[in-house]
């Protein structure tokens, strides 16, 4: 991964988002879709050695006590606020918690779905474009924005026909949103706390304006992709 200009704080929030070098879109895939964000899940964690492809072939006794230590919240390197997978791209609403965090994460994960990708098709060379691209949340009303922008993503390129089926996309947090059990600890918290924690407010901000974020053909703080 190239050298970055851009540097990232600990306590900042931070939106990363990229795509796939056409003609990829290796996320029309639901196996490829599951395993990313297992990798997300795991390489948060500070503990995530050995590497993930030698996790997956742990015995199960093994694997389980790995599981429980990658989701111990003392050694994330960064929380996942929000995160959504596309067929040719994907965001992230994150929040680094230890020096390095957002590139170490980014780099694990990246380097990790991207040998998963070219081992099972048989192919070299990268998947994504060179750098990820990233954007600092600067206010509350940012934070809350990006992550109803994420949400959204799938009704606003098209991939579901009504809005209501948001809520029922699997390769997104958004159920972390809507229900207590959250099994993947995606930090809701500094999204929900905007509104009393109520979910239900949550799921009507989205509904809500779900129209609207699919008319709007950019959104001002996102840059081209390149």
């Amino acid at each position: 991964m190239p050298t970055r200009a851009d540097v990232f704080f600990n306590g900042g929030f931070y939106h990363i988002y990229n795509k796939n070098i056409e003609p990829l879109a290796i996320f029309n895939n639901s196996d490829l879709c599951d395993e990313f964000i297992n990798t997300l899940i795991y390489y948060r964690s500070s503990r995530s050695y050995p590497r993930y492809s030698f996790f997956k072939k742990l015995n199960k006794h093994s694997k389980l006590i790995k599981f429980r230590e990658i989701l111990y919240s003392s050694y994330f390197k960064v929380d996942i606020i929000s995160f959504i997978t596309m067929p040719n791209h994907y965001h992230l609403l994150l929040k680094q918690l230890k020096k390095d965090g957002v590139i170490d994460f980014m780099s694990n994960a990246i380097n990790s779905i991207t040998r998963f990708y070219n081992t099972k098709i048989k192919r070299k060379g990268p998947v994504f474009l060179p750098q990820f691209r990233s954007r600092r949340i600067l206010s509350v009303e940012q934070l809350i924005y990006t992550s109803r922008y994420i949400h959204t993503n799938v009704y606003a390129h098209g991939q579901i026909k009504n809005k209501e089926e948001i809520f029922f996309y699997p390769y997104s947090s958004i159920n972390a949103y809507l229900k207590v059990e959250n099994i993947l600890k995606i930090d809701t918290t500094p999204v929900l706390s905007y509104f009393q924690n109520n979910r239900e407010r949550y799921k009507n901000f989205i509904i809500n304006n779900a129209e609207d974020q699919k008319m709007r053909e950019m959104v001002k703080y996102t840059k081209r992709w390149y």
